[in-house]
């Protein structure tokens, strides 16, 4: 009886001493961070295409032609396309990915020179997230190049967590006979991860998109890449770096480097 007391301080201390180990394990693990990584990337990439035709190009659109096959609502009085991907059909795209939910695209004059595209989510889901927010794309004179800005967008995961970005990006659109073939996108964000940490992301080579593949249901760049930096503290960061790699039938994958050494590869 007379050692049980020590005994037990001793495994009290012992446990303590192990707490914060067993915290940091919990909280920096960098496999989810990839996943969300993934995850952010794709929320603002499948819809890119969308963004990026005018109000003409919805006026002569036929649904099956658009990823996700949604119904195409026309409101001519407030410049208005409503793409309602709640509406069942067969959709052709082979590597189309389950959406449910709207997307509000309005097509504005901002300005003497400029126009604005401007995106909102109505009850969005693509895959198991959500996304929530509105998205502004810019286009002055030049017919081949916008820019984009948007604040506070949501990506909430299937138990309503989130992550809350904004960032600034610019394309370069590529055209054959009026009609839109590939695009390039390179851009910043910065926000906050789905942990509460910080994050920022810089490019270090333009993603690029093929308009074929993107018709088939692939939403994936087949090439790009960028670091991803997730705080630990205000001066000390974690990197992963993101890369895009191409593949002959569309199914481009998403390649993470992780900090530690480790590599995730995605596919849409």
């Amino acid at each position: 009886m007379m050692f049980s007391r020590p005994i037990i301080l001793i495994s009290i201390i012992a446990l303590i001493s192990c707490n914060p180990d067993i915290d940091r394990d919990i909280t920096t693990d960098l496999q989810v961070e990839g996943r969300e990584v993934f995850r952010i990337s794709l929320a603002l990439e499948e819809s890119y295409f969308l963004a990026l035709q005018n109000l003409e190009s919805y006026r002569n659109a036929d649904t099956l032609s658009l990823p996700g096959c949604p119904d195409i609502q026309i409101n001519e009085a407030e410049r208005m396309v409503t793409l309602d991907f709640d509406v069942e059909r067969e959709c052709p795209s082979t590597f189309s990915v389950e959406r449910k939910g709207k997307i509000h695209l309005q097509f504005l004059q901002t300005g003497t020179f400029e126009r604005t595209t401007r995106m909102t989510y109505e009850d969005y889901q693509v895959k198991n997230f959500r996304i929530e927010g509105t998205r502004e794309f810019r286009q002055l004179l030049n017919l081949n190049r916008r820019s984009e800005q948007f604040s506070d967008l949501l990506i909430l995961d299937s138990f309503g967590s989130s992550s809350r970005i904004s960032g600034d990006y610019d394309f370069t659109i590529s055209f054959e006979n009026g009609t839109v073939t590939a695009f390039e996108v390179t851009g910043r964000l910065n926000g906050r991860n789905i942990t509460g940490r910080p994050l920022q992301m810089t490019p270090v080579s333009p993603k690029k998109y093929s308009i074929a593949c993107i018709r088939s249901g692939q939403h994936l760049p087949f090439a790009g890449s960028e670091t991803w930096q997730i705080f630990r503290t205000a001066t000390m960061a974690t990197a992963h770096n993101l890369n895009y790699e191409s593949s002959t039938d569309c199914s481009n994958k998403a390649v993470i480097n992780l900090s530690d050494g480790r590599q995730v590869i995605f596919e849409q």
